[in-house]
């Protein structure tokens, strides 16, 4: 009999499977219908790359300067940052405070006595509970700071003398003050000085106050501060005074996805490349990659950016790292392989278990595999690679995560469905013992299972060829044999290719077959050879649950050769209707011998859905469907026409009962073929069943 139920062609395939789906940890119950992982490629780090954090981080380097580089840069960030209270002689182990005690600084204690002034009378006057001594308000009770920073005559901190008048002058109120004070104390200093850009913010604030706008975006874009920006277009207005401002780059990346926003902000980007101006071209650069690239599908033009964005300075190091792993994206989409295994290596070393963002590393990895690698390999009907990449991605970040072995018969963890969590491949492999909780509920896994079993067994030949690439996926990826050949035989099981199926399930030890969750979950006890599998046992049944699906395809092949070569028309035809049945049975409720989820049967093989319940499936439609590939109705339909083709061979009585009988038509045995072996066993054995006449 000819199949009609098959795995999809790889063709068929090709674009849909492109946007693969990313492994969440899970049991192995699976599999289960993981996302994409969606990182953010176009951002970096928050921690230090404001302006705050810029200023902070310059103003310790220079208090360095002024003192000892030999005093650590979180001790002077306690006194400036941390204390309220500016007290040297305090006892504290503070090098900082030792420093200056040492060196009877009085400079820099006078300074900073000042400054700790300052800061308890602004946080006095702007707590709601303030009320001021003199009817004159704030404006009397800073003077003594306002005189303390205009009495100072030296010139190693004039100026920071001259940023606390200032500050001292905005928080008394006296916004003309100053505006004038700025002018005469710190305009002769060079725009790149730390205390006139810190100035420049409160100048603004001034002129912002008295009235005049564009004065102050003036300095707020002097002073980098982006958010204070009065304008229809701040974010053009500051491309073109400060291209560089960590604030600007910060807003442009929060606009990343949001594809109207970002990609308005192209001519800006375009024009601070040819201004000149910006210091950070590499910034801007893979701002045109990005967007080329995510919003256009241009990847061509992206590579060009790129190009250019990593010969460039960028204003971080992690902005660079998401900037090269962004490349990793435009290179799989492009189909260019040459740098595949540096890159991989490189993105490994950043999954830093030690770091907060290895996770967020691990899902820019899998998203790089899944959304560009697999869709290019696969169009290329290069499905070696893509199955070994995809287990990789897989399985690389797991490892990682796996720690100290305990032995099977250890009790103190009896949550974990499996004691090999700490195992890596290799040493799986090597133990003899199988189980993986996360084999079965993995991309690669439902990679597999789109293809065919002669495609499948030309992927497990080829992933042993002896290239480094392959090699170093080889470490992390899932490729003993047992697995393959398990569901290489599964595959053939589908296509009704049983002798393949025999011949790869021969060589699977029990010792694996004991781990798959439909051998734990008793499914295999089922009979596919009955019409009601679990109900009624008729004369054929499963000789061992634990080979079930062995002699399931070897009987499938004795039914085979009986319906060809069956010495007797009778013989020939219940060969062919009990194929029938256990081929049906096979696809629906049996569905164990061909299948490995099905989610409408048993709620252990619900999958564990991360995006708030998308239908997958229908996303990529090219990725095999538990649910629906192997529709009923299509099997029904076959299911009965060889039926009725098989009762019509038959020639005798006694032949005709027992078909009845294997189709659960006992009302019909009774009322016909009562005079039959098969008749008079069921009167027999059923005392009810006058009922059914």
């Amino acid at each position: 009999m000819k199949s009609t139920v098959s795995t999809l062609p790889a063709s068929a395939i090709s674009c849909a499977v492109a946007l693969l789906i990313a492994v969440q940890q899970a049991q192995a119950c699976g599999p289960f219908f993981p996302v994409i992982p969606t990182p953010k490629f176009f951002t970096a780090k928050t921690d230090g790359n404001d302006v705050r954090s810029f200023e902070r981080s310059e103003n310790l380097r220079l208090w360095q300067q002024l003192t000892s580089p030999e005093i650590p840069a979180a001790d002077i960030a306690e006194v400036l940052y941390g204390q309220e209270d500016y007290d040297p002689y305090e006892a504290t182990d503070n090098l900082f405070y030792t420093y200056i005690r040492n060196t009877n600084d009085c400079e820099v204690e006078q300074f900073l006595f000042t400054a700790k002034s300052l800061e308890r009378k602004r946080k006095e006057v702007e707590s709601p509970w303030y009320y001021p001594e003199s009817k004159y308000g704030a404006t009397v009770e800073f003077t003594p700071i306002i005189e303390a920073c205009k009495a100072y005559r030296g010139s190693r901190l004039k100026d920071r003398y001259a940023l606390q008048l200032v500050r001292a002058l905005f928080a008394a109120r006296d916004y003309a003050g100053c505006v004038d004070s700025y002018n005469e104390c710190l305009s002769h200093f060079p725009d790149s000085n730390l205390m006139k850009r810190m100035a420049m913010k409160y100048v603004a604030g001034c002129w912002s106050r008295l009235g005049n706008t564009d004065k102050a975006n003036r300095f707020f874009a002097k002073a980098s501060d982006f958010s204070s920006i009065v304008h229809p277009n701040a974010v053009a207005y500051m491309a073109e005074r400060n291209p560089d401002c960590p604030e600007l780059m910060a807003h442009i990346q929060h606009c990343s996805t949001d594809s109207a926003r970002f990609c308005a902000i192209k001519p800006v980007a375009r024009r601070v490349l040819r201004s000149g101006k910006a210091r950070y071209r590499g910034d801007w650069e893979f701002y045109l990659a990005f967007e080329a690239g995510e919003f256009h599908s241009d990847f061509a033009t992206a590579s060009r950016h790129m190009d250019r964005a990593m010969q460039s300075r960028f204003s971080s190091p992690d902005f660079r790292d998401h900037a090269r792993a962004y490349r990793m994206k435009i290179d799989a989409a492009l189909g260019r392989s040459a740098s595949l295994l540096p890159d991989l290596l490189w993105i490994e070393g950043k999954i830093d278990m030690t770091h907060d963002d290895a996770t967020e590393w691990s899902r820019m990895l899998r998203n790089i595999v899944y959304m560009n690698w697999i869709p290019t390999l696969w169009r290329e009907k290069d499905f070696a690679t893509a199955i070994l990449l995809c287990s990789y991605a897989d399985n690389v970040f797991a490892e990682k995560q796996r720690h100290t072995y305990w032995p099977p018969d250890d009790n103190r963890y009896p949550d974990c469905e499996s004691s090999l969590l700490s195992l890596t491949l290799n040493e799986m492999r090597n133990s003899g013992v199988w189980e993986n909780p996360i084999d079965y509920s993995c991309a690669s896994f439902r990679l597999m299972n789109s293809l065919s079993s002669s495609q499948l067994i030309d992927v497990k030949h080829a992933i042993a060829a002896a290239t480094p690439l392959y090699g170093h996926l080889r470490l992390h990826a899932r490729t003993d044999a047992p697995y393959l050949d398990e569901i290489i035989a599964t595959l053939a099981l589908r296509e009704e290719r049983y002798g393949r199926a025999a011949r790869y399930l021969a060589n699977v030890p029990q010792s694996y077959l004991s781990t798959l969750n439909v051998f734990k979950q008793g499914c295999l006890q089922e009979n596919p050879f009955s019409v009601s599998p679990g109900h009624w046992h008729c004369f054929d049944s499963i000789a061992s649950p634990l080979r079930a699906k062995y002699h399931f395809a070897c009987r499938m092949l004795h039914y085979m050769k009986l319906m060809k070569h069956g010495k007797t028309a009778n013989e020939r035809g219940m060969a062919r209707l009990k194929y029938a049945i256990a081929r049906r049975n096979s696809f629906e409720d049996c569905w164990w011998l061909t299948q490995y989820w099905r989610g409408c049967n048993t709620s252990l093989f619900m999958p564990s859905l991360d995006d708030g319940g998308c239908d997958t499936l229908r996303v990529f439609p090219g990725l095999y469907d538990y649910e629906n590939n192997v529709g009923y109705e299509a099997t029904q339909a076959v299911f009965d026409r060889e039926v009725k083709a098989a009762l019509a061979m038959l020639t005798t009585r006694a032949a005709r009962a027992e078909a009845e009988y294997l189709l659960f038509n006992l009302k019909t045995v009774v009322a016909r073929y009562r005079d039959t072996p098969t008749g008079l066993a069921v009167i027999q054995s059923c005392d009810r069943w006058r009922q059914w006449l």
